[in-house]
C-alpha cells in the first residue's frame, strides 16, 4: 500500500514538472480567472490580425495570419471554362493573371465534401445555391444572403463550398487555459507519463522531428483519407505555397507513433473569416461583355480536442459591362505554426493555414 501512494505521488510531481517544462519552453503562463473569459466578447475574440487569401502562392506577411481554402480557385477555374479561356481584365490584375497559371483539380477533395452551382441569376441559380448549400451543412450561407442584395438581372454566378468535420477516434485531454502573451486560450493533448493515453499516443504521428521549432505531425482522424498536419518551421516558409510544400516534404511513408515520454500541446482554434476581393472587382472581362460584379469567399475554421471542423464559400459574379456602376478598387504549436489539410493521395491540399499570432486560438 505504501509503495502504491509513494508510486502516485512519484507520477503526480513528474505530471507537474511536465507542465513546468511545458511553461518554461514557450513562455506560456497558467490562467487561473478561466471564468473572467465572456465568449462573444469582442474585445478578446475579434481579432485584426488574419488575412484570407484566395490564391496559394501569395507572401506571408510578417506577423499576420494567414488562411488558404480552394473554394476560390475552384469558382474561378469553372468561370474560366464557361468563358472558354483564361479570364483577363482592364484594368489589368496580378490576382487574376495568378488565378489564371494555378487550378484546382476536384479529385483532390473528396465529392461529398464539396458542392458547386454555376448559373445565371435569370435562370435561378441563387435558388440553386441556397438549396444545395442547405442540404450539404448547417451553417446558413451568408454569401446567398450577399448575392440576393448584390446581384442583377443576367448575373452570372459561380459558386464553390466546403465543408469538412474530422473527427478523432479519442478525443484528446484537455490542458486547461493558459495565456499566450494577453490571450487566453485553451488548449489540448498530453503530456509525459500521463496514465491511459495510449490510444491518444497512437493518433499522433510524428513525420519530422528534429527540435521543438522544427517539427511536422499528423493528426489521425476518423477520416482516413484526410491528413491533419501540424507543423513548426525553423524559418519562414515566405509563401503559402513555400510554407505546403515544406510540409509535404517532410513527410514519411511509415512515419512513427508518439511516444510515452512525449509531450503534446494544441491551442484551441476558431476563425471565422470573410474577404472581398476588390483586386478584381469591378474590372472587365477582356473579349466578353462582362465585368467582375461580386468576387467573395468566408472560411469557418474549429479546432479542439474533438478534431477540426472547416467549412467555406466562395463566389463570383459577372454582370453585363453595359450596366456596370462599380468603381475599381485596389508540437507545442505556439504561433507561428501552420495547418494543411488534404487528402492522403492528392499532390496538393485543400486547406493551409498561418498561425503567426494569437488572433484566432480562442475557445469555441
Amino acid at each position: 500500500m505504501l509503495y502504491r501512494v509513494s508510486e502516485k505521488i512519484r507520477k503526480s510531481r513528474f505530471r507537474l514538472l511536465a507542465l513546468v517544462i511545458f511553461l518554461g519552453m514557450t513562455s506560456v503562463s497558467w490562467c487561473p480567472d478561466q471564468e473572467s473569459l465572456v465568449p462573444g466578447d469582442p474585445a478578446v475574440l475579434k481579432g485584426h490580425g488574419t488575412r484570407l487569401t484566395p490564391l496559394l502562392g501569395e507572401p506571408l506577411p510578417a506577423g499576420k495570419n494567414v488562411l488558404w481554402c480552394a473554394t476560390f480557385q475552384m469558382a474561378w477555374d469553372a468561370a474560366c471554362k464557361r468563358l472558354g479561356r483564361p479570364i483577363h481584365l482592364q484594368p489589368g490584375s496580378g490576382l487574376a493573371d495568378s488565378l489564371n497559371r494555378n487550378s484546382f483539380d476536384r479529385s483532390w477533395v473528396d465529392e461529398r465534401s464539396v458542392f458547386t452551382a454555376e448559373g445565371s441569376v435569370d435562370d435561378g441559380i441563387l435558388t440553386k445555391i441556397s438549396s444545395g448549400a442547405g442540404k450539404m451543412s448547417e451553417h446558413v450561407s451568408p454569401l446567398v444572403r450577399r448575392l440576393k442584395k448584390l446581384s442583377g438581372t443576367g448575373d452570372i454566378v459561380f459558386f464553390a463550398m466546403l465543408d469538412k468535420n474530422l473527427k478523432f477516434g479519442h478525443p484528446f485531454g484537455k490542458l486547461g487555459c493558459w495565456k499566450l502573451g494577453d490571450r487566453a486560450v485553451p488548449w489540448f493533448g498530453f503530456t509525459p507519463d500521463q496514465e491511459n493515453t495510449g490510444p491518444l499516443r497512437k493518433q499522433v504521428l510524428v513525420h519530422h522531428y528534429v527540435a521543438k521549432d522544427d517539427l511536422v505531425i499528423e493528426l489521425l482522424s476518423k477520416e482516413p483519407g484526410d491528413q491533419l498536419l501540424l507543423a513548426k518551421l525553423p524559418t519562414s516558409p515566405g509563401t503559402s505555397a513555400g510554407l505546403s510544400q515544406s510540409i509535404l516534404n517532410r513527410l514519411q511513408a511509415n512515419a512513427p507513433e508518439a511516444e510515452f515520454n512525449d509531450l503534446l500541446a494544441i491551442p484551441n482554434v476558431a476563425a471565422d473569416e470573410s474577404a472581398e476581393f476588390s483586386q478584381i472587382e469591378g474590372r472587365t472581362v477582356v473579349g466578353k461583355d462582362l465585368f467582375v460584379r461580386t468576387a467573395l469567399q468566408t472560411v469557418i475554421f474549429r479546432m479542439d480536442e474533438k478534431g477540426v471542423k472547416l467549412h467555406s464559400e466562395a463566389e463570383i459574379s459577372f454582370g453585363c459591362s453595359a450596366r456596370a456602376r462599380v468603381t475599381p478598387r485596389l508540437m507545442i504549436l505556439t504561433p507561428p505554426f501552420a495547418l494543411i489539410l488534404k487528402r492522403r493521395n492528392a499532390p496538393q491540399p485543400y486547406f493551409v493555414a498561418w498561425f503567426a499570432n494569437a488572433d484566432l486560438l480562442r475557445a469555441k
